[in-house]
Protein backbone atom coordinates (compact mmCIF):
# COMPACT_ATOMS: atom_id res chain seq x y z
CA UNK A 1 0.00 0.00 0.00
CA UNK A 2 1.31 3.45 -0.92
CA UNK A 3 0.53 4.91 2.50
CA UNK A 4 2.72 2.30 4.22
CA UNK A 5 5.58 2.93 1.78
CA UNK A 6 5.36 6.70 2.32
CA UNK A 7 5.23 6.17 6.08
CA UNK A 8 8.49 4.17 5.88
CA UNK A 9 10.21 7.02 3.99
CA UNK A 10 8.95 9.53 6.58
CA UNK A 11 10.12 7.34 9.48
CA UNK A 12 13.58 7.09 7.90
CA UNK A 13 13.70 10.90 7.65
CA UNK A 14 12.49 11.25 11.23
CA UNK A 15 15.47 9.19 12.43
CA UNK A 16 17.76 12.14 11.67
CA UNK A 17 18.63 13.96 14.87
CA UNK A 18 17.52 17.42 13.72
CA UNK A 19 14.23 16.33 12.14
CA UNK A 20 11.60 17.06 14.78
CA UNK A 21 8.60 16.27 12.62
CA UNK A 22 7.81 15.43 9.01
CA UNK A 23 4.70 14.58 7.07
CA UNK A 24 3.27 14.25 3.61
CA UNK A 25 0.52 16.81 3.69
CA UNK A 26 -2.31 18.50 1.89
CA UNK A 27 -3.85 21.78 2.94
CA UNK A 28 -5.01 21.58 6.55
CA UNK A 29 -2.19 19.19 7.50
CA UNK A 30 -4.17 16.24 6.20
CA UNK A 31 -2.05 13.35 5.02
CA UNK A 32 0.51 10.85 6.23
CA UNK A 33 2.09 11.63 9.61
CA UNK A 34 4.51 9.13 11.17
CA UNK A 35 3.97 8.01 14.76
CA UNK A 36 7.31 9.10 16.22
CA UNK A 37 7.27 12.87 15.78
CA UNK A 38 9.45 14.54 18.40
CA UNK A 39 7.66 17.91 18.47
CA UNK A 40 4.69 17.80 20.83
CA UNK A 41 3.95 21.56 21.17
CA UNK A 42 0.20 21.83 20.48
CA UNK A 43 0.32 25.62 19.97
CA UNK A 44 2.96 25.17 17.28
CA UNK A 45 0.82 22.60 15.45
CA UNK A 46 -2.22 24.91 15.50
CA UNK A 47 -0.11 27.74 14.08
CA UNK A 48 1.47 25.43 11.50
CA UNK A 49 -1.96 24.28 10.30
CA UNK A 50 -3.07 27.89 9.78
CA UNK A 51 0.22 28.73 8.07
CA UNK A 52 0.23 25.74 5.74
CA UNK A 53 -3.26 26.63 4.56
CA UNK A 54 -1.72 29.86 3.21
CA UNK A 55 1.41 28.06 1.97
CA UNK A 56 -0.67 25.77 -0.22
CA UNK A 57 -2.24 28.85 -1.79
CA UNK A 58 1.30 29.99 -2.68
CA UNK A 59 2.20 26.57 -4.02
CA UNK A 60 -0.91 26.59 -6.21
CA UNK A 61 -0.09 30.05 -7.49
CA UNK A 62 3.61 29.40 -8.26
CA UNK A 63 3.74 25.66 -8.97
CA UNK A 64 3.87 26.20 -12.75
CA UNK A 65 6.93 28.42 -12.25
CA UNK A 66 8.72 25.38 -10.75
CA UNK A 67 8.34 26.31 -7.09
CA UNK A 68 10.34 23.58 -5.38
CA UNK A 69 10.71 24.57 -1.73
CA UNK A 70 9.65 27.14 0.80
CA UNK A 71 11.51 27.77 4.04
CA UNK A 72 10.09 29.78 6.89
CA UNK A 73 10.93 30.26 10.51
CA UNK A 74 8.35 30.03 13.24
CA UNK A 75 10.04 30.95 16.52
CA UNK A 76 12.70 28.37 17.27
CA UNK A 77 11.69 26.12 14.38
CA UNK A 78 12.32 26.17 10.64
CA UNK A 79 9.64 24.64 8.44
CA UNK A 80 10.68 23.28 5.06
CA UNK A 81 7.93 22.70 2.52
CA UNK A 82 9.10 20.60 -0.45
CA UNK A 83 6.47 20.50 -3.16
CA UNK A 84 5.45 17.10 -4.51
CA UNK A 85 2.52 18.31 -6.60
CA UNK A 86 0.21 21.32 -6.69
CA UNK A 87 -1.78 19.84 -3.78
CA UNK A 88 0.77 17.77 -1.83
CA UNK A 89 4.01 18.64 -0.06
CA UNK A 90 6.62 17.08 2.17
CA UNK A 91 6.73 19.21 5.32
CA UNK A 92 9.76 18.95 7.61
CA UNK A 93 10.22 20.77 10.92
CA UNK A 94 13.75 21.28 12.26
CA UNK A 95 15.37 23.51 14.90
CA UNK A 96 16.16 26.95 13.46
CA UNK A 97 19.87 26.53 14.19
CA UNK A 98 20.20 23.12 12.50
CA UNK A 99 22.86 22.49 9.86
CA UNK A 100 20.97 22.61 6.56
CA UNK A 101 23.63 20.92 4.39
CA UNK A 102 22.95 17.28 5.24
CA UNK A 103 19.27 17.92 5.86
CA UNK A 104 18.72 19.40 2.39
CA UNK A 105 20.19 16.28 0.78
CA UNK A 106 18.12 13.93 2.95
CA UNK A 107 14.92 15.90 2.35
CA UNK A 108 15.51 15.85 -1.41
CA UNK A 109 16.16 12.09 -1.33
CA UNK A 110 12.97 11.54 0.67
CA UNK A 111 11.00 13.73 -1.71
CA UNK A 112 12.24 11.72 -4.71
CA UNK A 113 11.30 8.43 -3.03
CA UNK A 114 7.81 9.76 -2.28
CA UNK A 115 7.34 10.99 -5.85
CA UNK A 116 8.37 7.54 -7.08
CA UNK A 117 5.92 5.82 -4.71
CA UNK A 118 3.08 8.14 -5.69
CA UNK A 119 3.74 7.68 -9.41
CA UNK A 120 3.36 3.89 -9.19
CA UNK A 121 0.02 2.64 -10.43
CA UNK A 122 -2.23 1.40 -7.64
Amino acid sequence: MKRDEVNKVLNDLLRLEDVLACMLSRKGLEGVIPQGIKLKNADFWILLKKTTDKVFELIGRFYDQKLDRLYFEMGQYTVIVATISRDVALIVVIPSLANMGLLDVEIENSKRKIVEIMSKSA
